[in-house]
Parts: structure tokens; sequence; C-alpha cells
């Protein structure tokens, strides 16, 4: 099914929400807990980390809720809408820093990163899994998810250029530090919630217009449906292609936490480079992914989405390895140290979730059941939980190597593992997840074969699941 064009540019729009905050929280959190708030690196990794693991469980409910709520906009859209404004409201409350005792501090920003990661929870699930329901077309899921890296990286663009631009400016003009990161916190906030309302209320193909709500109709959610659930995630990630795809994600998306959270600390300790240089640099690095937009779609429907992702991740991987040994002195080598991550971030944000949308028909075929959001959730699970791993890592190698939060230089040590946390570390995790990946047996051919499956099922024919052992 060719999606229009409004249509594809409104699922669009809603990436620009899902990047926004999600990038905020991965490049500022740790630096402004740490630098502006004063709580120490580890606990503030710890404090990230439980509000990623508070996600990882809210996610599968939402995905679970949306696969199974019926109502007159459909199943996913209403998540979007209720998450809007709260997510809103939080990201500026995340961002306000307030003078407490410092055990308060704690409670206080633990509490708001978990009501963050609970609102992002809320609609992002839904979010994905609509854009496997808006079409089955193989290629065009790429296309659809192309729209949504274009405005990934304006979001991007919205969480990791803007704030340092924003805070510098403020403060030019007399604002406190704090004060100038409260308004960080207020637009993204804001930006994010508008972008999750025009995407929700301009798509009508889920719509449905005669919905009448059956009044006997059993409450979702319950306990034993949610026990029930977390259960079924046993059965599905059984599936080949899905422990791959769940084992490639987990680790590229560490790496993912580790550079873009790491780099803030690179940028200003390491190279002593201004806030505008800072947002130089990272502006780039936004440009240069939407650049690569259009050439990894075209390469991957030439091709095939396996061959250029694990091409991408590959590059990329073992040039960041080498700008290590080489070592990122200038504006100009971190320029090129973005680009190179660029390669590897476009081509698994741009068909990473493309092929989770695959893998939805796949195990639709093995188990006879349209469970697309708890298929998509394990994608989202495994984004909390890198996220929380990659960001705890980092607190821990930054508070061992000797950090000191108040200093303006830091300890040989510190700069040390900031350098291997920069570089070394994603180019390792990016190699690993091209090796796994690699074997993914999802592809142009077998996709084919998949869909005629599906259709046989829902005939209510009879399917040979030999014939798929390449696949399953």
């Amino acid at each position: 099914m060719k999606l229009r064009f409004k249509t594809k540019l409104s699922y669009g729009i809603g990436g620009l929400a899902d990047n926004a905050l999600f990038t905020l929280i991965e490049t500022f959190l740790l630096f402004f807990l740490t630098t502006v708030v004063g709580i120490r690196p580890a606990a503030a990794g710890l404090i990230l980390a439980l509000g990623c693991i508070w996600e990882a469980i809210c996610g599968p409910i939402s995905g679970f809720l949306s696969d199974n709520i019926e109502t007159r906009f459909g199943k996913r859209k209403p998540f979007l809408m209720a998450a809007a404004v709260p997510a809103a409201i939080v990201t500026s409350l995340l961002f306000t820093a307030i003078e407490m005792p410092y055990t308060m501090k704690i409670l206080y920003y633990g509490l708001m990163t978990i009501l963050f990661w609970w609102c992002f929870a809320i609609f992002f699930v839904p979010y994905m899994t609509w854009g496997s329901e808006l079409t089955e077309d193989y290629h065009e899921r790429t296309v659809l998810r192309s729209y949504a890296y274009v405005f990934n990286q304006i979001g991007k663009g919205l969480g990791t250029v803007m704030p340092t631009i924003l805070v510098a400016a403020l403060m030019g003009i007399g604002f406190s530090l704090s004060a100038s990161w409260s308004a960080v916190g207020i637009t993204v906030g804001l930006v994010s919630g508008a972008a999750l309302l025009i995407c929700s209320l301009t798509i009508k193909e889920s719509d449905v217009p005669d919905f009448v709500k059956d009044p006997n109709k059993p409450k979702v959610l319950t306990f034993a449906n949610i026990r029930k659930m977390f259960g079924s995630y046993g059965t599905i990630i059984k599936l080949r292609p899905i422990r791959y795809l769940i084992g490639g994600s987990l680790i590229y998306l560490v790496a993912n936490t580790v550079f873009l959270s790491d780099m803030v600390y690179y940028y200003t300790y390491n190279m002593g480079l201004s806030a505008m240089e800072i947002s130089g640099i990272t502006l780039f690095m936004t440009v240069f992914g939407i650049a690569m937009t259009p050439f990894v779609a075209k390469i991957s429907g030439r091709t095939d989405k396996k061959a250029a992702f694990v091409g991408g991740l590959t590059v990329s991987g073992i040039a960041l390895i080498a700008a290590r040994l080489m070592g990122v002195t200038t504006v100009f080598g971190a320029c090129v140290v973005s680009a190179v991550f660029s390669v590897g971030n476009t081509c698994y944000w741009q068909l990473m979730p493309s092929m989770i949308y695959d893998v939805c028909e796949a195990e639709e075929l093995a188990s006879g059941k349209q469970r697309s959001g708890e298929v998509i959730s394990l994608q989202a699970l495994s984004e909390s939980l890198s996220a929380a791993i990659g960001v705890q890592l980092l607190g821990i190698i930054l508070q061992q190597a000797g950090f000191a939060d108040t200093a303006a230089v830091q300890p040989a040590s510190a700069l040390f593992w900031i350098g291997n946390s920069y570089c070394l570390i994603p180019g390792l995790c990016m190699i690993a997840v091209a090796l796994i990946l690699s074997r993914y047996p999802i592809n142009r051919k077998t996709y084919p074969r998949i869909i005629a499956g599906v259709e046989k099922r829902r005939r209510g024919e009879e399917v040979d699941l030999s014939e798929y052992s390449d696949i399953f």
C-alpha cells in the first residue's frame, strides 16, 4: 500500500518528539545533574538508569494496551494524544534546577526522571507500531521511516544543538545558568508536545468513524492480562529474527548512549571548546544525518535493508576506532567523527524500525496472532535497558576515572576515559552489532514468502511452518 505524502509527512513529524526528548536526556541530563545541580556522577547515572528501567516496564504495557483497545481514533493515536501535554510539563520540571539538600535533590530528580520516561513510554511504542500498520509494503516501510528519520534529526538538533546555544544566549543577556537550562526544558517539552498532537490529529487512516463502544467488553488492563503479556514475551523472543534484532539493538544503543552523553564532556574538558563551537559540531552532525537519509533509502532500495545496515555500522565502527587511535584534537576532527558516527546512526534509526516492522509479520505467521505492539515494545525495551546500561556505565567510568564535577580542568585519568568513551567503546559496539545482524534472516527475498504465509493464515488456511525453517 502506497501512502499519501500528507500521511508520511504527518507520521514523520511525530518522530521529532521521539528524538528531541530522547537525545536531550541522553546528551544533557547526566551533564546537567552533575555540573548544574551538583549530583555526583555515579548517583546521577543511577537516577538515569532507574528511569530507563521504569520505561522498560511501562513500554511493553503501552504496547499491549494499544494492541487491545478499541476507540473511534483507532488503537495507536489516543496514546500520542494522552502523552503530549504531560511530556511537555515533566520535561520542563526535569531541567529546572532547585536548591535543596543533597538527598532531596536525588529524590526530586529521580522522581522527575521516572515521570519523564513514563510519559515517553505512553507514546513511543504506539507511535512506532502505528508505522507498521500504515503499510505492509517492504520498501514503503523504509520510505515511511525515512520521513520519520528526517524529523528524528530535526528533533536531535532540538535536543543536542539548541540547548548549548540557548544557554549561552540567555546567560549572555543576564539569565542565570539554572534559569537558562530551565528554558531548555520548557522549549523542548513544548515543541515535542506540539509534534505529538500534530502527528496524531492529522492522520485519519486509522480512525473508525462509525465506532460504537461495546459495554460488555472485558477490561484490558488487569493484573492477569499484564502477567499474561509478560509471559508471552518468552514465546516471542524465541523467534530467531527477533533475537538478532533485539540483541543488536541492545548493543548499538549502549554505544549511542555512551557517545551522545560523553561527547559534551569530551568537547568541554578534553578539547576546551566553547558552547558555540560545541553547538556548531552537533549542528553539523544533525545536518549530515539528514543529508545521509536519501542515500540510505536509495542503497537499501537497490540492495537490501540488511546489507545497508550491516555495511553502514561496519564502516562507522572501524572509523571510530581509527579516530581514537589517531586522536581528535580539532573542531574539524570532531566534525569528521560526527559524520562517521552519523553514518551508522542513520542506518540504525532509519532501517532498524523498518526491519522491526517486518518481524511483526514473521511473528504473526509463527503464532497466528497480531501482536505488533508487543513485538515492537521488545525493541523499546531494548532501548530502555541499553540506555540504562550506557548511562550507568558512563557514570561509573567517570567516577572511577576521578572526574571532578566542580573542576574546570580534569585529571589525566578522567580525560583518558572520556576519550575512550567518545570513540573506542561506540566503535567496538558498532562492529559487534554488524556481526550479529549479518546473520539476520529476513530480506527482500524471504519477506514475500512471509507475507504469503500471513495472508493464508488470515484466510483461515493451514500453514506448514517447516517451510520457513530458514527464517525461524
